[in-house]
């Protein structure tokens, strides 16, 4: 039988649990994150985040709206960091150190762990892809590429 669980329900523990300098393994759910972590097969172990944080790194964060939000760091600034879902090509500007939680430690296809080398090169392949497909959708919309159907 799996139940799911609402974050909201457990976020009090989440947060305790990476502060004690734990790690809780979380299901993600949507499809921001495709095709690295596809909803109901993959999961993520959080981990307590080690200041400052590096571009390529997913963390786990709540917006001032409270919602909860695993995503892809594609930008460091001075006090904040910029954001994006890997399936995204919208940025999230101004995440404040305050509203990280967690840092993704390790990532599961399955019960089967991904590895960092894997990962880096998903990662050196896949973002210039999403890029290149937002340069292509905006031109688009301002008609400066038209498609072929």
């Amino acid at each position: 039988m799996n139940k799911e669980f609402k974050l909201k329900e457990y976020d009090n523990l989440i947060k305790e649990v990476i502060e004690s300098g734990g790690e809780f393994r979380m299901y993600p759910k949507g499809i921001s994150m495709l095709p690295i972590l596809r909803q109901g097969k993959d999961s993520v172990v959080l981990v307590k985040p080690t200041f400052p944080l590096c571009r390529g790194q997913i963390i786990f964060y709540q917006r001032k709206n409270g919602q909860y939000v695993l995503h892809r760091i594609v930008g460091v600034g001075k006090d904040n960091y910029v954001l994006c879902g890997d399936n995204q090509t919208y940025r999230e500007k101004g995440v404040t150190q305050d509203m990280i939680i967690a840092v993704v430690n390790r990532i599961y296809r399955g019960d089967k762990e991904v590895s960092q080398k894997i990962h880096k090169i998903y990662e050196f392949l896949w973002r210039p892809f999403i890029i290149r497909r937002g340069i292509h959708f905006l031109g688009r919309i301002f008609g400066g590429t038209k498609t072929k159907r």
